[in-house]
């Protein structure tokens, strides 16, 4: 007989046996009013998030696709799409076959296109052999360290002959208009290939300015300025926009060493060369539209979450809540896409503000996202809605803010200091009346942060800016950017 059952001197004890009965029913009581709890709590959750918001307004403007302008036979973004199409190839053919063929299969199926993963290439194409990736991280001039390694980089020049052609037939194209599906998944272009040819004109630049030929070097380089400028003020993504940021700021870095090896340069063409170092405008720092696209991508997500994860379900696969299942069925499309919306409006606002840095944007991102969560209770109880939803929106969309902005003013900086370069070297004007000169120049050539003067450290021959972000152009790879005088 059980233990539990039997008195002291082993025999059954009915009272023992009354007590089992009564914690026994307190058990069941304690588990059935546990399991009720569970009951409730998934059939409220279940009725308060029955039904989606509806899509409002600045959602829907970022849904909306965009509109092109820029003729075909004139967009030098077929060339980038198809700069390394087979030997032989139509670019500009391959080009838009290739982007049309992608934009139909997104327009077919949107969910579809967000369920697949769309290669950067296929089928056959040239692998180009450039690897010189000037000015990362040395402290040395670019030009001199080209020179001293010239007999292998003209060979390589000679090997890459058909990326020159390549870019030289995208800048003849006159204009550029990137034509990017807005999707996560999107195919997007093989920027490393512009990147390669924008260094290999570099290099050729350079030696052409070192043979003596400085109006070759200065056409190859105006040549680049130019169409640098027109993608800058074109772009339509952040990766884009920074990818020509950097390219930019590197043959601001060519022209500024080039300034102190060959100084001839400066004194035959000192109108050009000032207009090669010239600031960035607005319309090529703006990011309002890159944050458009980026918010266009986010929304569309947002949209099409629950149809693509349909179409991606695999026995296999356990992804993380929130896209499990339980995740789905608590995940508002329309509500997600507001929320985004309303997220996104306040960084392309803030982009369009002069004075506002990452911090700033960052705060106000966290003050939007406090009224929209609400604290303390009411926290919890907006989360009984559409709980999938805002933990996708709290991981996507702070991320982008304000750190881009950063980069730009960055980059515009040292642009800046280079400008300033040129017109002290033009102007010859001594060491000792430099910080006069600084703490005069006007806001376009001043710290774009705060409006103070750049700095001058006159036992380096240098000019010194502190950025907001860590950039591998930087002779430290950190935040520290330096133009050298001498």
């Amino acid at each position: 007989m059980s233990n539990a059952l039997a008195g002291n001197n082993g025999q059954f004890n009915p009272a023992n046996f009354q007590k089992l009965k009564t914690v026994g029913r307190w058990a069941l009581r304690i588990f059935l009013a546990i399991l009720l709890i569970i009951v409730l709590l998934v059939v409220a959750l279940a009725i308060i998030n029955w039904k989606d918001e509806a899509l409002n307004p600045e959602a829907q403007a970022f849904l909306h696709d965009q509109q092109y302008r820029v003729p075909d036979a004139q967009n030098g973004f077929y060339i980038m799409e198809a700069m390394n199409a087979p030997l032989g190839s139509d670019l500009l053919k391959t080009g838009i076959e290739s982007i049309k063929a992608e934009q139909a299969l997104y327009q077919k199926d949107k969910a579809a296109y967000e369920s697949q993963h769309h290669p950067e290439h296929r089928g056959e194409y040239v692998k180009f052999s450039w690897n010189n990736n000037r000015c990362r991280k040395t402290i040395q001039n670019c030009v001199k360290l080209d020179l001293e390694k010239r007999a292998e980089l003209t060979t390589q020049i000679t090997n890459n002959l058909l990326l020159a052609e390549r870019y030289a037939l995208m800048r003849k194209m006159g204009n550029y208009e990137e034509h990017l599906i807005p999707s996560f998944n999107a195919k997007l272009p093989a920027y490393i290939n512009l990147s390669h040819a924008i260094d290999l004109l570099l290099t050729q630049a350079s030696f052409d300015v070192a043979d003596g030929k400085l109006d070759a070097g200065l056409q190859l380089l105006e040549s680049n300025d130019s169409y640098l400028r027109l993608m800058l003020k074109n772009s339509s993504s952040l990766i884009s926009k920074m990818v020509l940021q950097a390219a930019i700021r590197k043959q601001a870095r060519t022209v500024s060493e080039l300034l102190v090896v060959y100084p001839a340069l400066l004194e035959q063409y000192a109108e050009r060369i000032t207009s090669l170092v010239r600031p960035m405008t607005e319309d090529e720092k703006s990011l309002e539209r890159p944050y458009l696209y980026e918010a266009g991508v986010q929304v569309n997500f947002s949209q099409h979450l629950r149809a693509s994860l349909a179409l991606t379900k695999d026995k296999s696969d356990n992804p993380p809540w929130p896209l499990n299942l339980p995740g789905e069925l608590t995940f508002q499309p329309n509500a997600t896409s507001n929320m985004v919306a309303r997220n996104w409006a306040l960084i392309i606002a803030e982009a369009k503000n002069p004075s506002s840095g990452a911090s700033d944007t960052k705060n106000r991102l966290i003050s939007l996202n406090q009224e929209l969560s609400g604290s303390g209770i009411t926290y919890y109880l907006n989360h009984a809605y559409n709980p999938a939803g805002k933990m996708l929106m709290q991981i996507g969309v702070p991320d982008y803010a304000g750190t881009y902005i950063d980069r730009s003013r960055d980059t515009d900086a040292y642009l800046r200091m280079v400008s300033l370069q040129a017109d002290i070297l033009l102007k010859k004007i001594p060491d000792a009346d430099i910080p006069a000169y600084l703490a005069s120049a006007p806001a376009a050539l001043r710290n774009p942060y705060d409006g103070s003067a750049m700095e001058w450290d006159e036992k380096a021959g240098q000019l010194k800016f502190t950025g907001h972000e860590n950039a591998n152009s930087n002779l430290d790879g950190g935040k520290l950017n330096i133009v050298v005088l001498r």
